[in-house]
């Protein structure tokens, strides 16, 4: 009996001890929860949200409601921002510049709403609270409607202000609904003297036969033509067509500038294309596919090639090796080089640099040339110059012959320009004043070929009249003088006015010495005597 009475006093004291503990601990725990009103149920009754250093730390279900919409990349205060802000008018301003504990913002549009905003411990609540006490359960709703009819008010707007012709029909082709735009537009088409039918709603589409295109095919665009006037230009659109389960909604756009582009376009085409016509010179385009997209019938003529054949589009690889089959093109060494080549013909005429001459085995020359053009596109240029190649070897023939006629002559002769450029000389003039013939025709005048003269002969005015008579501008005569060079022998100049303003000078040797080279040269009696 003892031992039970001592057991139930320890029990009672442990009792005692825990409940003080207890009581204790839930003390200590209201007292903290008075200290911190930002924990647990004290959000309130509306929409709450509490944010520290601008990111979420709690919210109420109503609250989150509100973000429902936000981005995938839109942080939460971003996203409240976006739902408040319209609502209640510099929201961010108040949020990162006020310093307040409380700042209280009343609703922007009128509604009895106000948004509280408490800051303490660089945490901030804000909290939507109604003007009525027993409204609080509706205040998302009421944000939620007010943010609906803003967007719709904002898309009534758009749609009435775009400059699209926007409408619906249902499957039949009758207009359930249109914009701004398409009404004003139907009323410029309406007749001007029914003034009561402009305000009414449009009896008939503006694309009358549009349903019948569509079908059950799924989104769609297509260019249409709406004409203005009886006798007046087409206004043209470009409407794009997306199925609905009521019919179809359609997007037409003003598509006048890119038609009219269009139209230049083509009879810019035409244009090149019978200015093309009357070349001579063969014209072949490829675009940036390396496809052959125009080419001229001159093409036809000088390369053989089938218009058939050119008419397939085919690519710059394909029409060389063809040009290469009917001998059209010079023929490589080895066929690995020529496809090397064509490579340098292709890359030589992007970049504007390949210009050659293509000596055909029949006696013909081609100068082919090639031009770049925009987006990677090239041309290829063939002009048949066979009588010029014929001609310069003419010319390149008869100035051989000439030349070989000038050297056959015991004279020497030089032929200098208007400008005092020699042009021409024979190898007698060579050997006369020993000229090298090999230095060039064009790094020689008579300035510098008169020095020599100078220095070959005895002092003499011979030399400066024959400059003044070569820069006379007034009819000239043959010009004629004498000179003794420095072996003795005299010799003559001749000069004499050519064609194109140019003076033909020869030199020749006279038969019979000068009276006193003879003089010196004469045989004297008492040098003989006194010899004896």
């Amino acid at each position: 009996m003892a031992i039970g009475l001592t057991d139930l006093a320890l029990v009672t004291i442990a009792g005692l001890v825990g409940a003080i503990i207890l009581f204790r601990a839930l003390t200590f725990y209201r007292l903290q929860r008075r200290s911190d009103p930002w924990e647990g149920t004290q959000l309130g009754a509306g929409p709450t949200f509490l944010f520290r250093d601008k990111s979420l730390v709690d919210a109420t279900p109503d609250a989150m409601d509100l973000l429902t919409n936000r981005g995938k990349h839109v942080s939460e205060f971003e996203a409240m921002l976006h739902a408040l802000g319209p609502h209640f008018p510099d929201l961010r301003q108040t949020i990162e510049d006020g310093d307040q504990a409380q700042t209280i913002i009343p609703h922007g549009r009128g509604q009895p709403l106000h948004l509280c905003i408490t800051r303490d411990a660089g945490k901030i609540r804000l909290t939507l609270q109604s003007a009525r006490e027993d409204d609080s359960s509706s205040i998302g709703r009421v944000i939620e409607n007010d943010v609906l009819m803003s967007e719709l008010a904002l898309l009534r707007d758009m749609t009435d202000q775009t400059p699209q012709l926007i409408w619906q029909e249902d499957r039949d082709g009758r207009l359930i609904w249109a914009n701004s735009t398409y009404l004003s537009f139907a009323d410029r088409l309406a007749d001007h003297e029914d003034s009561a039918q402009k305000a009414r709603w449009p009896n008939t589409s503006i694309f009358p036969d549009l349903h019948q295109c569509l079908g059950n095919a799924g989104s769609s665009r297509r260019r249409l033509s709406v004409p203005t006037e009886k006798s007046g230009p087409e206004h043209w659109f470009d409407v794009d067509s997306i199925p609905r389960a009521d019919g179809f909604l359609h997007f037409a756009t003003d598509a006048n500038a890119a038609v009219r582009a269009d139209q230049e376009r083509r009879n810019f085409v035409q244009t090149l294309g019978k200015t093309f016509a009357h070349l001579n010179i063969g014209l072949a385009i490829f675009n940036k596919r390396r496809e052959l997209a125009m080419f001229n019938p001159a093409l036809l003529d000088l390369t053989g090639l089938s218009a058939s054949f050119l008419s397939g589009r085919p690519s710059v690889d394909t029409v060389l090796d063809r040009l290469r089959e009917t001998r059209v093109l010079p023929e490589p060494k080895n066929y690995k080089s020529w496809r090397e080549q064509f490579s340098a013909v292709e890359a030589g005429a992007k970049d504007g640099t390949y210009c050659e001459v293509w000596n055909l085995p029949d006696g013909q020359a081609y100068r082919v040339t090639g031009r770049p053009h925009p987006d990677g596109a090239f041309a290829f240029l063939i002009e048949d110059i066979t009588a010029e190649v014929s001609l310069t070897r003419r010319f390149r023939s008869d100035i051989e012959t000439g030349q070989a006629v000038l050297d056959t002559l015991p004279d020497a002769i030089a032929v200098f320009s208007s400008a005092g450029t020699l042009v021409m000389s024979n190898a007698a003039y060579a050997q006369l004043w020993d000229r090298d013939p090999s230095f060039g025709f064009d790094q020689r005048d008579l300035q510098m070929e008169m020095q020599t003269w100078r220095n070959r002969t005895t002092p003499t005015r011979m030399w400066s009249e024959l400059q003044a008579f070569t820069h006379m501008t007034s009819e000239r005569k043959p010009w004629t003088d004498s000179a003794i060079l420095d072996d003795g022998r005299n010799i003559t100049c001749h000069a004499n006015p050519i064609s194109g303003g140019m003076t033909m000078i020869r030199f020749t040797f006279d038969a019979t010495k000068p009276a006193i080279i003879q003089k010196l040269t004469m045989p004297d009696a008492a040098i003989r005597s006194t010899g004896r």
